[in-house]
């Protein structure tokens, strides 16, 4: 019974007697060869996100990661879990600006299983104030009091708490597990339309060129390699298409991001076909 078994699964090498018996078949399951088949390791990566140690660490630890520019989230590690990865400092800004605030409203809106994960230095202490400092009433100037409150408004807002980046590959691997692996085009598309239509309809300073301008935006987001991000770069630093399309390589790729400028460069410079 187990042979028969064996060949329906296709483990065997061969067989004999009309195909009835097999010549040889494997029955091992080794922990090893289990989790070869279950280990989920895939994982967007905002492509900012780089700068950081973070993503080196993850990619030595094993885990496959695909860069990209995404609008929600620093990572996305399924189609439910998806990271906004804050330092200490990163922290206290984020909570001072209010961005904090859009980014959880934003997890929130489109994954049902946002993280904030707050990933201390390994050379400081691990907490966020002083005992002294902590109290029992809600303060204005008390991170604490401000992490109470951002839990209060999305409840299903995760704390990820992080010693290092190490410690975070591992909480990396754990969130990973029985969930599939990330769909990384969603993962961009996710919050795309409505940061695009955010940046169209973004008044100008003269109202009578809001419908030129807009216009203006739209062709600019459809050329090679641009994104919101480096499109906002671009209209500070020169005023119309035109002026973009003369600028040097080197001062596209300054603004544009290298990548992108360079794509921009061959694009302006690309010989139309005879017709």
């Amino acid at each position: 019974q187990e042979m028969q078994q064996a060949m329906m699964k296709g483990t065997v090498s061969g067989s004999y007697a009309n195909g009835t018996l097999p010549l040889a078949f494997d029955t091992r399951t080794g922990k090893g060869k289990s989790r070869q088949n279950t280990e989920r390791r895939d994982i967007a990566v905002d492509v900012r996100e780089f700068r950081s140690a973070l993503p080196s660490i993850l990619h030595k630890g094993g885990m496959r990661l695909a860069p990209a520019t995404l609008t929600v989230g620093d990572f996305v590690l399924s189609s439910v879990h998806c990271v906004e990865r804050k330092s200490i400092s990163d922290l206290f800004g984020s909570f001072n600006s209010g961005r904090l605030f859009t980014q959880a409203e934003q997890m929130s809106k489109y994954y049902k299983c946002p993280c904030l994960l707050i990933e201390f230095d390994p050379n400081k202490s691990f907490c966020l104030q002083n005992l002294n400092e902590l109290g029992i009433e809600i303060r204005t100037d008390s991170v604490c009091s401000k992490m109470a409150l951002l839990t209060m408004h999305f409840p299903n807002l995760r704390i990820l708490w992080s010693r290092s980046p190490h410690e975070t590959l591992k909480t990396f691997y754990q969130l990973k597990q029985n969930h599939d692996e990330v769909d990384v085009d969603k993962a961009i598309e996710v919050g795309r339309r409505e940061s695009v239509e955010a940046f169209l309809q973004e008044p100008c300073d003269d109202d009578d060129d809001d419908e030129m301008n807009e216009a203006a935006k739209s062709m600019l987001l459809r050329l090679p390699g641009i994104n919101v991000h480096n499109a906002r770069k671009i209209m500070n630093e020169c005023d119309s298409l035109a002026e973009l399309s003369d600028m040097p390589r080197e001062r596209l790729k300054k603004i544009a991001g290298p990548a992108a400028g360079q794509k921009l460069f061959a694009f302006f410079r690309q010989k139309m076909g005879a017709y």
